[in-house]
């Protein structure tokens, strides 16, 4: 999703969703909204399955369940879903103890809350969909990278100071670039597959 750092994190504060807390989230991803974005879409298409297996839980097939519901959990936790982790967490130790009654109690009530999450998140998600498409972004233009933001990433590069780089590609996100308008957008997928040395061609090209 094309949509800028600072304009993801703004919907994001601006649509608090009670049980998810979004900067503990960011922190996770190294405050790159737009990577915290992308595993919420994740969550967003892939849990669904999961919760039509949980459904179909019965008393003979607790191993499957508790296999199933581990992974929401850890899928949960991934977005600091923190509420919803901690139910399927309860649901993994009542059926690890094979706990039959405690999980036709509890069962239902987290499949119920996981719908309603996803929901929630399709919303934000949709909103910040819409504000991208509406030209919200309100971050300058610019004809091109300021260069000593782009010396600075590549020195930072070159030690391996993964700090340093993750908050430059930050800084230069703050601004949007007529040159390359993906530019960011390919120097935090490069960062993110340790494409290092991608990055290192990006930034001599742009001070040549």
């Amino acid at each position: 999703m094309p949509a800028s750092n600072e304009l993801i994190a703004q919907i994001l504060d601006a649509n608090p969703i009670q049980g998810v807390d979004y900067e503990e989230g960011l922190s996770r991803f190294g405050n790159q909204a737009s990577i915290y974005l992308r595993i919420i879409g994740a969550f967003i298409k892939n849990t669904p399955a999961s919760l039509e297996e949980l459904a179909k839980v019965s008393e003979q097939g607790l191993n499957d369940y508790m296999v199933t519901v581990h992974g929401l959990k850890g899928s949960c936790y991934g977005i600091s879903a923190i509420a919803l982790g901690d139910e399927a967490r309860a649901m993994e130790f009542a059926s690890k103890a094979f706990d039959w009654e405690a999980v036709q109690r509890g069962n239902p009530t987290l499949l119920e809350h996981a719908q309603a999450l996803i929901a929630q998140l399709e919303d934000v998600v949709g909103k910040i969909e819409q504000a991208d498409e509406s030209g919200a972004d309100a971050r300058p233009l610019l004809d091109g990278p300021d260069k000593a933001l782009v010396k600075d990433l590549l020195y930072a590069t070159l030690n391996f100071d993964v700090e340093a780089m993750e908050q430059l590609i930050v800084e230069l996100d703050k601004a949007r670039y007529t040159s390359d308008p993906k530019l960011v957008a390919g120097l935090r997928e490069d960062f993110t597959n340790f494409r290092y040395d991608l990055i290192e061609e990006k930034t001599k090209s742009l001070l040549d």
